[in-house]
């Protein structure tokens, strides 16, 4: 019962845990989807018609709409205001954009209602843009020049002020210089509406950025802390996935970490990197997760291919790393099937699957599928260029993830403090095993010690040809010595298979108990020239078992000469009410007073023994019912007291 409640307890905690965690979880998706819907990705679309958006029917002032970039576009130049000047002469434009133009100039007029305030914003063109309106330059975005050597690369977020004045029209010019590679040049995602409306658009775009990006960074310190302190592959892999991503945010990097005169090339080649590494981590995780599936043979060349492929994005020029960001993508997913396959074949030979094992595979899957969708898109779609197709997906599976490191480390540290239990009732175990044997040890010692006495005795009184007239009496008491031995290895045998579980008590005649201590401890004590004593002031009967209790007589008396020489040793009983009272009496030199208050401690000893008789002899009376004590102490010598039940019926 005691183990089912215990069960029950800890089914109940686990159900508690994952309830908080989905709890979270679910708490962090809805802040996601309240910071998400700020962002207003889509809106009503305008699209202007032959370079002309007519908007003078549409509510700017009470909507947001998306501007669709079909713009008059002009390959090749650097086009002014003043070359559009006369209607007549206008330069030639291109049908399409040419992306392996180094220079473009795109041009859009606005037709709107009179003396209207509005605001148009999107990120610059790749990679400097200058911006004309109504023919005056507005914005220079890093510097715009057909010599490469002069141009000056940048981009960042654009907010454009606009007034459409008394006649209602406003034309805007961009200018821009790619000379980084030749998949550039085109107008990123623009939205054009009344200022008011812009500016809670760019607070929700900035609530998101920080949200996910700052956020992102946070846990990464966390993850990197945890692992350091835990030693956790995982928590480290995660930690990595944070930055990435959190990096793979541009517009949380350009306009809240970098500094406003930062190094646009390098900055240009650590966000091609980190949209490189990231299908990477769809092959480190489940390397960290697995570590049984991905051999370290594999891992090393793996992690080789990485370091060869992080040099190359700072040392080719800045045209061929989009190209080598694809190579990173091709690479990722070929190695990604292997792990998958490897991972499968692992699984059939392991012959099943852990729950966490199969959620962490899922999420590991959709982590590499998001961000494969990412590297395709990054060039063609704005959203995802600048934000991530779908940080929400990436921030729920790294918190899944840390989630279930967390689960198998809580369990790790379970299994170690069960561990350490066991190792702890092992070591309890080994323990009493010792005290057990050295118990055993000690009682059997003085049997064996009375019979080798008695039997060398015997054996010199032999060899002289003179028996005396004690021999019999002694021969009886070695045939005694060796009964009560062989009863308690029996007793001992009993105990050990589970037999017996406690001693039997009978009724034991004090006398007969007085006189085998006597026949058993006198030779002992005439070694050390000590004179024994008995004497019996009672006629009850006691309540206990007789070799247990002449064990405790022997053990004293034995004790007490071993500590007197040449003087008396008296041992007494007599009544005291329901129980008999024994006094067993030296003329030694007694106990020191820091000695006396340890001497019924186990295993303590200041003369070399094992500590083990006082302490035995303590047990076996309590055992009884009784209390032994030390009476009395001294120069004149010591005195033990204990008492034992009488039989009731006597």
């Amino acid at each position: 019962m005691a183990l089912y409640g215990k069960q029950q307890t800890k089914g109940w905690r686990n159900g508690t845990r994952l309830l908080l965690t989905i709890l979270v979880l679910a708490g962090i998706g809805l802040i996601y989807v309240y910071v998400s819907s700020r962002m207003r990705v889509r809106m009503p679309e305008v699209k202007p018609v032959d370079g002309v958006l007519d908007v003078r029917e549409i509510p700017l002032d009470q909507e947001m709409y998306h501007l669709v970039n079909s713009w008059d576009y002009y390959p090749g130049k650097l086009y002014r205001p003043e070359d559009f000047a006369d209607p007549d002469n206008m330069p030639e434009k291109s049908t399409a954009p040419d992306r392996d133009q180094h220079l473009g100039t795109h041009r859009l007029r606005i037709l709107a209602k009179p003396n209207q305030y509005l605001s148009m914003a999107s990120y610059s063109i790749d990679y400097s843009t200058r911006v004309f309106v109504n023919g005056q330059e507005v914005l220079n975005v890093g510097y715009v020049s057909e010599d490469p050597e002069e141009t000056v690369r940048g981009g960042r977020y654009m907010t454009i002020p606009l007034f459409t004045g008394e006649s209602g029209e406003v034309e805007i010019i961009y200018q821009y210089a790619n000379f980084m590679h030749k998949d550039g040049g085109f107008i990123q995602a623009t939205v054009i509406g009344a200022p008011v409306l812009v500016e809670n658009y760019e607070r929700g775009r900035a609530l998101f950025s920080l949200f996910t990006g700052g956020g992102l960074l946070l846990f990464a310190f966390y993850f990197l802390l945890y692992s350091a302190y835990q030693r956790s592959r995982e928590y480290g892999i995660l930690s990595l996935c944070c930055v990435l991503i959190a990096f793979r945010n541009s517009h949380f990097v350009n306009q809240y970490l970098l500094p406003a005169n930062f190094n646009f090339e390098l900055n240009y080649r650590c966000f091609i990197l980190t949209v490189s590494m990231l299908p990477t981590m769809a092959v480190y995780l489940p390397a960290a997760y697995f570590p049984h599936v991905i051999s370290r043979k594999n891992e090393r060349i793996f992690f080789s291919m990485n370091l060869v492929m992080i040099a190359l994005h700072f040392l080719l020029p800045t045209e061929q790393l989009v190209l080598m960001c694809h190579i990173s993508y091709y690479i990722c997913s070929a190695c990604a099937i292997v792990v998958l396959v490897r991972f499968l074949w692992y699984a059939f030979r392991k012959e099943r699957f852990s729950r966490s094992d199969v959620v962490t595979l899922l999420i590991i899957l959709l982590l590499f599928l998001v961000m494969l969708w990412e590297g395709i898109n990054s060039g063609g779609n704005s959203v995802v260029a600048h934000f991530g197709m779908t940080p929400f997906a990436l921030l729920i599976g790294i918190l899944g993830l840390s989630v279930i490191t967390n689960h198998k480390i809580q369990q790790r540290m379970e299994m170690l403090s069960e561990e350490q239990k066991k190792n702890a009732v092992l070591g309890q175990i080994n323990a009493m095993n010792r005290d057990f044997l050295q118990t055993v040890a000690h009682e059997l010692r003085t049997p064996l010690s009375v019979i080798s006495g008695y039997a060398q005795l015997t054996e010199m009184q032999i060899e002289k040809g003179k028996l005396s007239p004690q021999t019999p009496e002694r021969l009886h008491t070695i045939r005694s010595e060796a009964d009560r031995l062989g009863a308690m290895v029996s007793n001992l045998m009993a105990y050990t298979y589970g037999e017996i579980n406690e001693a039997e008590l009978h009724m034991v005649d004090p006398k007969e108990l007085l006189h085998n201590a006597a026949l058993v401890a006198e030779p002992i004590c005439e070694k050390q020239g000590n004179r024994l004593e008995t004497v019996c002031e009672t006629d009850c009967m006691l309540h206990g078992n007789f070799e247990l209790l002449l064990q405790v007589l022997i053990n004293l008396i034995v004790n007490a000469s071993r500590h007197t020489e040449n003087g008396s040793i008296s041992v007494k009983v007599g009544d005291a009410g329901e129980k008999a009272e024994f006094y067993v009496s030296d003329t030694g030199s007694g106990i020191a007073d820091e000695v006396a208050i340890h001497i019924f401690e186990r295993g303590y000893t200041t003369d070399g023994g094992n500590g083990l008789g006082l302490a035995i002899c303590s047990d076996t009376v309590r055992m009884h019912g009784g209390e032994l004590e030390l009476a009395s102490t001294g120069p004149q010598g010591t005195t033990f007291r204990f008492t034992i039940p009488k039989e009731k019926n006597t």
